[in-house]
């Protein structure tokens, strides 16, 4: 019956859970999501569990996340089929093995990146004296997939960042790479590495014909390419999508 199962194509951080900071109240300890080595971890409310524990036990629940694989393998919840990780970069078999035929195109996008990700980091570099920013390269099998920024600070301290970049990288939107900002994540990553590149890759090989509703779900507007490919969308209120839906800008 598991061919016949909806698919849900869901992002994590903000959607499934979030960090206690951007929770309402103390969050119970025992709905902890995901670890984290600075101390942020994620948990899920009570209704965020709910719906998970329903979608996971009725559908066939695919992760699709910025993490890498090193971040994901430190989320508490029990994924048990495909899961996509790194903005796309990396596709994970059921069995938790590479999907070694997307890992070789991404191989050979970032691999034409190298420099320019190298350059970034000496650009980034010479705007942090003050050790005000957190950035580095997320890599998957050796390879950077994309580069992220965090404020240590107030978050406009990424404005000067972007402005940097633009700059240097001559976009968005037709730059050298993708600019994405959601709150405190900055990050640039390839134009051929995305969210919708995976799931579509996925949805040709796990269900070519289409004969089961396919879900997505997510919170952030680089979320909504990946979601427009599924016959049904989701999105949590009080996100950056849904602000920006009522906001009229999309």
């Amino acid at each position: 019956m598991s061919a016949m199962k909806p698919i849900v194509f869901s992002d994590l951080d903000d959607t499934i859970f979030q960090t206690a900071r951007k929770m309402a109240g103390a969050p119970d300890e025992a709905l902890k999501a995901s670890h984290a080595l600075n101390g942020s971890h994620s948990y899920m409310t009570p209704a965020q569990a709910s719906a998970f524990e329903w979608l996971n036990a009725s559908t066939r629940f695919i992760p699709v996340t910025a993490r890498s694989t090193e971040a994901l393998s430190r989320c508490a919840l029990p994924f048990s089929d495909y899961q996509i990780a790194s903005n796309g970069a990396v596709i994970l078999t059921p069995e938790g093995a590479l999907d070694e035929d997307w890992m070789a195109r991404t191989r050979d996008v970032c691999k034409a990146k190298e420099q320019l990700f190298a350059d970034m980091k000496v650009k980034i570099e010479e705007m942090n004296e003050d050790g005000g920013l957190r950035h580095w390269l997320v890599e998957e099998q050796m390879c950077g997939v994309y580069y992220c920024v965090k404020s240590n600070g107030s978050e406009e301290r990424l404005d000067e960042v972007q402005s940097v970049m633009e700059s240097f990288l001559g976009g968005p939107p037709g730059g050298l790479l993708f600019e994405h900002r959601n709150g405190n994540n900055l990050a640039y990553m390839p134009h051929d590495i995305s969210k919708k590149g995976a799931v579509d890759y996925l949805i040709e090989k796990i269900s070519p014909t289409r004969d089961q509703p396919i879900w997505g779900m997510g919170d952030s507007i680089t979320d909504l390419p990946f979601m427009e490919s599924c016959d049904m969308m989701v999105i949590p209120t009080e996100t950056q999508l849904h602000k920006t839906f009522k906001k009229g800008s999309i």
